[in-house]
């Protein structure tokens, strides 16, 4: 299996992106000739954040504990030097395609793997 997980390539017009199931982010994204996203290799796991889905949140959450809806969360510390839950739950979650065409796909929930 590819570090970065099923690799899904989409187009329309000039546009090209490739869509990989690890993060759900984008490898690569290209207008005609012109390159848009700092790319990583096909066999490469992202090495930042660039292209990934960061959500719920995309930056920091300080000590990893927050409160939503009259409700407290612990979240993993994965910056722990910095005491930073970092760019969301999704970003490591193996997603799959539920539904695909040349110039869209749709993804189920993340999988705990």
């Amino acid at each position: 299996m590819n570090p970065s997980g099923e690799q899904v390539e989409l187009t329309f017009g000039e546009q090209r992106a490739v869509v990989v199931g690890v993060g759900a982010g984008l490898r690569t994204y290209t207008v005609g000739d012109r390159t848009i996203l700092d790319e990583h290799g096909v066999g490469d796991v992202c090495p930042s954040g660039r292209g990934q889905l960061l959500a719920p949140w995309p930056n920091r959450i300080e000590d990893g504990s927050y409160e939503f809806d009259g409700r407290s969360f612990e979240l993993p510390l994965n910056e722990p030097a910095r005491r930073n839950a970092i760019h969301g739950l999704v970003r490591w979650s193996h997603w799959s395609v539920a539904e695909r065409a040349a110039d869209r796909v749709a993804s189920t929930r993340p999988s705990a793997t």
